[in-house]
């Protein structure tokens, strides 16, 4: 659960003057300078803050921690004053620059070094929406596309898509993969810090030797739906220093969906940012999935999981445990070298910053309850560096 590189927003102070003497007064403008690529309507609808209520410092904290959460700002500041006996609220951005062509790279225990062409936008037609594509080739062939709308609070629509090809060699499960996957989430958003709504998958899987799919052909079609439910009141929403990030999914895969395999796959995964002083975060990460069925009859065989390398239990193998469920857990200590600051380059705002981490994981997989026992436990650790960047 680490990352070589973790998405920056939100820098600069959260508020400036204001105080005690302007608690209380009915705010009379909210004024939004420094929007060249994001509609003002998208910024307006994500504030607490309304014209004609009461200030309260508390309520410009959660605009702030809303406006972070859209992933587009690359500095954030909120200047309240006092005009004429009410509350002048002066919202002040720097955006991230909104597209990025790139190179892409990715490294991976199971597919080495791949790297490609890539496109990625943080604020799509200025309403926040992400969109990203990349195509890697080296040891294997990936071609990628996702996008996703901002979760805004209060009752508003959700989406995300995903698309992936990948062409590999599948070492886990040793075979040649070429195999198709679409994964969809529609849904809305419940308050302030809840969302839910329903999950779709395809999953099309052709291998080129037997025994690894379901079907005799060598060619699998597994269908998935189901619903997810999630809780998200962390302070930033990429590097976060206080917080909870929960999501459950269950899916039915299968049956009266049609296509192959026949079982249930029930994950959770719970996140934890605990403040330790200014900088240093504490970050608890807890994840289960469990499965019905059999692998190999109702499960193929490429649908179990293995723990071990750089995405699950560090400073193991890849797959040096097998099973069809898995828990995995992972604390990190975390330390902000240098904190979120705006870069310029060639006119376009970006933004750079550096955290180091000593973490610790453990894990078990196991296919039988009788195989969920700590001497099946693997766990490892370490201390890296994290790049805090954008895109």
């Amino acid at each position: 659960m680490a990352f070589l590189a973790s998405f920056l927003i939100g820098c600069g102070p959260a508020l400036a003057g204001g105080g005690d003497a302007l608690q209380g007064k009915p705010v009379g403008e909210i004024r939004l300078s420094g929007l060249k690529y994001t509609r003002e309507q998208l910024v307006r609808a994500s504030l607490v803050s309304r014209v004609g209520e009461p200030y309260l410092e508390e309520k410009t904290v959660q605009d702030r921690e809303r406006l972070d959460r859209l992933g587009i700002f690359s500095s954030i500041s909120i200047h309240p004053r006092e005009a004429d006996g009410e509350v002048l609220l002066d919202f002040r951005f720097k955006e991230t620059f909104p597209y990025l062509p790139l190179i892409t790279a990715d490294i991976t225990d199971a597919d080495g070094l791949t790297a490609g062409p890539g496109l990625k936008a943080v604020n799509l037609f200025g309403r926040g929406i992400s969109f990203s594509g990349a195509a890697r080739f080296g040891q294997a062939t990936t071609v990628e596309l996702q996008t996703e709308n901002p979760w805004l609070p209060g009752g508003h629509f959700i989406y995300r898509a995903a698309a992936w090809y990948r062409d590999r060699y599948n070492e886990l499960d040793d075979f040649d993969e070429n195999s198709f996957e679409v994964d969809l989430r529609f849904g809305r958003t419940l308050g302030d810090r809840r969302r839910a709504g329903l999950h779709l998958i395809y999953l099309g899987m052709k291998s080129d030797v037997d025994g690894i799919t379901l079907s005799d052909d060598n060619h699998d079609n597994l269908h998935a739906a189901g619903f997810f439910l999630g809780y998200d009141s962390r302070d930033a929403w990429s590097n976060p220093h206080r917080g909870w990030w929960t999501e459950m999914d269950l899916l039915k895969v299968g049956a009266p969906l049609g296509g192959d395999g026949d079982w249930w796959r029930l994950s959770l995964d719970v996140r934890r940012y605990q403040p330790v002083r200014p900088r240093h975060t504490l970050a608890l990460f807890a994840y289960t999935a469990l499965q019905t069925g059999e692998v190999g009859k109702d499960i193929p065989a490429y649908m179990d999981f293995g723990i071990g390398g750089t995405n699950s239990v560090r400073g193991w193998e890849l797959g040096a445990r097998q099973g069809k469920n898995e828990l995995i857990g992972t604390a990190e200590y975390r330390y902000v070298f240098r904190e979120k600051r705006p870069l310029e380059v060639f006119g376009a705002t970006f933004h750079l910053g550096l955290e180091a981490a000593l973490f610790g994981d453990a894990g078990i997989v196991w296919d039988e309850d009788a195989q969920f026992r700590t001497d099946n436990v693997i766990a490892g650790g370490g201390v890296g560096l994290r790049l805090l960047i954008p895109f």
